[in-house]
């Protein structure tokens, strides 16, 4: 999808972590996609990057032991249906009050 920047491809471990790839749009940001994710209830974090890179909001999945193609197939079908919902949006989302959901 070109709305985001692979920064692992699970191929070492089944991790996937993206960013909002630079350019692609100043209406939504990570954390907007992640509150419309969890209405679908998928839990996909977004959070900024450690010091020196906290400027980075990325997102990321484990894979567990059961996630099917199935269950794949279903969160790829809601990913690609909230992009297009926020991407069809004329205006911005609102900046105010986008915290943190998970704290690692």
């Amino acid at each position: 999808m070109e709305a985001f920047t692979l920064w692992s491809d699970g191929s070492d471990i089944p991790v996937f972590a993206w960013q909002l790839t630079d350019g692609y749009t100043e209406r939504w940001n990570l954390h907007h996609l992640s509150e419309r994710l969890r209405m679908n209830g998928w839990l996909v974090p977004a959070y900024p990057m450690p010091e020196g890179l906290s400027e980075i909001t990325v997102q990321r999945i484990v894979v567990r032991n059961g996630f099917t193609r199935d269950l794949a197939s279903s969160f790829l079908a809601d990913l690609k249906k909230e992009v297009a919902y926020l991407d069809g949006l004329t205006a911005p989302m609102p900046a105010g009050g986008q915290t943190q959901a998970f704290h690692h």
